[in-house]
């Protein structure tokens, strides 16, 4: 019997690019939202250069990677050395250390903002902070549920 080895360079790689995704979704929404007051207030239309526009979509996911890179490297390094399977528990438990991660890396650059101003609370930014995890939580428990190597089969029994 053959032994599978554990593919730590996929599982490194999925998880340190886990950012993209939510970066994706982020600049479509933006695009939309913008697109959408564009069209609202036709004025502004001289504010904003098209190309600005057009590369949200692409541009977004790339500084979510670069602000966000540290954490989930990490994270991707722990998984991939542990040799984590895919399990229910492993699934869920990926799910809250990534948005615990995310969360606590993000509430790191908002203690900057609000420690120089004045009248900056953590309370504006609560909302901020619960999507950033509810983002980083479903990326990290879907890519954990699709990439993530299936349990070994236990021995067979012969009957």
């Amino acid at each position: 019997m053959t032994e599978v080895k554990y593919p730590r360079l996929k599982v490194f790689a999925v998880f340190v690019l886990c950012p993209l995704v939510p970066g994706f979704v982020a600049g479509l929404v933006n695009f939309v939202l913008l697109l959408a007051h564009l069209t609202s207030n036709p004025r502004l239309l001289g504010e904003v250069r098209g190309g600005e526009l057009l590369l949200m979509p692409v541009l977004a996911p790339l500084v979510t990677l670069l602000l966000f890179f540290l954490p989930f490297f990490g994270l991707a390094l722990g998984v991939a050395l542990m040799k984590v399977r895919r399990s229910a528990f492993s699934c869920i438990a990926l799910s809250l250390i990534g948005g615990s991660l995310a969360m606590a890396w993000a509430l790191l650059f908002i203690r900057e903002v609000v420690n120089d101003i004045a009248t900056a609370r953590y309370s504006d930014y609560l909302l901020g902070l619960l999507l950033i995890f509810l983002a980083a939580a479903m990326t990290c428990w879907l890519t954990a549920r699709l990439f993530l190597p299936q349990q070994d089969p236990g021995p067979a029994v012969a009957k």
